[in-house]
């Protein structure tokens, strides 16, 4: 009897560590899967993230960052054509390009079809619970000012203003904000947007501006107030 207890005590220490050498494998084993789909995974995503500002999908990264929800861009109107965004006289010069530094030798804020700086369209829409105040619009890291001389001034992009008077349209370098209405348009009073209000953004290109041809990215910088920014990359030439 004691031989046989013996025995079948060996059996039981022989299979315990049997089962722990397994218990040992098998760690082993989720370890290195673990340690595989980490390492998948970081590949995926860094993948995806090079790939996104490769094909400088700006606005997608940026759906990241909160502070992007706040400003929808709804639409814009790059083309280098005539009734941009159905504004009717918001002509832009058909010369295959949008011209800015190309034309600072003709008389300053000009309208394209006198050779001045040409204009681009964007409608955007605040979308977060408070007003925002659109500080400034940056196109292709050249900063645009609002310009507060077109305060209440019915637009009229169909004759040149002459310097000291109330502007139909905004000057070089500058932005006006206006209603998404139809009939006759007056230019907002200030750079607020209330929530829930979209607004068309009628811009008149910088000096500072190289000429930019058609089919060609611009990036596009929102500042409605630090430290809320938010950037877009849109396509010259396109409207949506």
């Amino acid at each position: 009897m004691k031989s046989k207890k013996i025995s079948f005590q060996a059996f039981e220490k022989k299979k315990y560590f049997h089962l722990k050498n397994r218990r040992g494998v098998a760690d082993i084993i989720s370890t290195m899967l673990l340690m595989a789909i980490t390492v998948t995974g970081a590949s995926t995503l860094t993948y995806f993230m090079n790939d996104a500002f490769i094909s400088g999908n700006l606005a997608t990264v940026n759906t990241l960052d909160s502070s992007s929800l706040n400003l929808l861009l709804l639409a814009y109107d790059t083309r280098d054509s005539s009734s941009l965004l159905t504004l009717i006289d918001v002509d832009n010069n058909i010369s295959g390009e949008l011209c800015g530094s190309g034309c600072i030798a003709s008389p300053t804020n000009s309208l394209p079809e006198n050779l001045g700086t040409e204009f681009i369209v964007l409608q955007i829409q605040n979308n977060g619970l408070n007003p925002i105040f659109l500080e400034d619009v940056a196109i292709n890291n050249v900063v645009h000012t609002w310009d507060s001389e077109t305060a209440l001034i019915p637009l009229d992009a169909s004759v040149d203003y002459l310097t000291g008077t109330s502007r139909p349209y905004p000057s070089d370098g500058t932005f006006s904000i206006l209603p998404v209405s139809s009939g006759q348009i007056i230019q907002n009073n200030s750079n607020e947007i209330q929530n829930g209000q979209k607004v068309n953004i009628l811009i008149k290109l910088s000096a500072d501006n190289s000429d930019i041809r058609l089919n060609q990215g611009i990036h596009v910088f929102f500042d409605i107030g630090a430290p809320h920014t938010v950037n877009f990359l849109i396509d010259s030439g396109d409207a949506r």
